[in-house]
């Protein structure tokens, strides 16, 4: 008996790492990433450490990601903030909740982004493909529509009681 728990050790063992290695090999990772963004990219990415400069749909986007702390984001500029009106200011809140679905309005050191920020490790291929489409979308559609795609949940009539 003891032989035998000591062999169902060893077995459970070996089937854990080797589950374990074949989860680690569908993680994101930087390299990944980044051969995915190069096949949208409209130019030549630049690649700069962890910093990828691209261009799709003839805007700019950026995507910085951090293999140790398992982070990524996908940003593209739209205009400075300080430029940004208040009814604009108060529609982009009302899409973020709306209609920017993923992506969504932010802002940093002056700058109105496009952004999708999102954990690394467990993106797959359609959802970076999503996400660059998205901070596109919702960078094209600035001061119109304010939308990442297609899709929007809800509407801005909707009558929500929390």
């Amino acid at each position: 008996m003891n032989k035998f728990i000591k062999i169902l050790t060893l077995l459970f063992a070996v089937l854990t790492s080797l589950v374990s290695l074949s989860a680690e090999d569908d993680r994101m990772t930087g390299e990944k990433l980044t051969t995915i963004i190069n096949e949208f990219s409209q130019v030549e990415a630049a690649i700069n450490g962890n910093v990828i400069e691209f261009s799709y749909r003839d805007m700019p986007l950026v995507c910085i990601y951090d293999e140790a702390h398992d982070r990524m984001r996908i940003i593209s500029p739209i205009k400075p903030y300080s430029e940004v009106g208040e009814t604009e200011k108060d529609r982009m809140m009302e899409s973020n909740f709306h209609s920017a679905l993923d992506a969504r309005y932010a802002v940093s050191n002056n700058t109105l982004y496009a952004a999708y920020i999102h954990p690394l490790s467990p993106l797959e291929r359609i959802d970076v493909i999503s996400a660059i489409h998205q901070v596109a979308s919702l960078h094209l559609s600035y001061g119109d529509g304010y939308s990442s795609g297609l899709l929007t949940f809800g509407n801005d009539e909707s009558s929500i009681e929390i």
